[in-house]
């Protein structure tokens, strides 16, 4: 199915929870490049599996513009959600999660894996169990908390409609937003994660 794209006009910072980048830390925040995140639904069109992608990982610095990097990745990407269960516990929709973080060239990648028992604790709506599913992605949510670019689905109108529609039928979901804060100076987080995975 081809994908619906919208150019992306304005990106804001992240306030919302994210096993991989989009946490608010005490002395800066992580956020990502992009958040992709795929679903799959079993045959009773209710359970199934997930996976999301978070792209070149970074710290963002806070108001003070000090360079928290070190301890955005320490204490907030690993102690907090990689080794720690925040993200589990912040939503209750996932179980059987696994994280991974990898290197893809000199950008720090996260992924995350799930199963789920229903799609609707996961912020998908149906009317009455029927009809399209939707998705409100104007919203602090573990999904969203970003700009909306693209989907395989048929995205609304970002000032009147900000909802992903898919069929009835559908069983494979997908969508993409932006995370990162234009004009912002990052930092990367690549160099703390090779002296990381070193040790393990």
């Amino acid at each position: 199915m081809k994908l619906q794209t919208r150019t992306i006009l304005q990106s804001r910072p992240i306030l919302s929870l994210f096993i991989l980048g989009v946490v608010i830390a005490v002395s800066g925040c992580l956020t990502a490049e992009h958040k992709e995140v795929r679903l799959t639904l079993n045959a009773d069109g209710k359970s199934g599996t997930g996976k999301m992608t978070f792209t070149n990982i970074v710290s963002e610095p806070d108001d003070s513009s000090k360079d928290n990097s070190k301890d955005d990745f320490n204490n907030a990407l690993i102690t907090e959600y990689y080794q720690g269960r925040k993200m589990e516990e912040s939503n209750k929709g996932m179980r059987n999660v696994k994280k991974r973080l990898y290197l893809d060239g000199d950008d720090l990648m996260g992924e995350v894996t799930f199963e789920f028992d229903d799609i609707t604790k996961l912020g998908f709506f149906r009317y009455k169990g029927e009809g399209p599913y939707m998705y409100y992605t104007i919203s602090d949510g573990y999904f969203t908390s970003g700009q909306f670019e693209a989907t395989n689905g048929t995205y609304g109108d970002e000032k009147t409609m900000p909802v992903i529609f898919w069929d009835a039928t559908a069983r494979d979901f997908y969508f993409k937003v932006a995370l990162s804060t234009p004009n912002v100076v990052h930092h990367s987080l690549a160099k703390f994660y090779k002296d990381w995975a070193k040790k393990q």
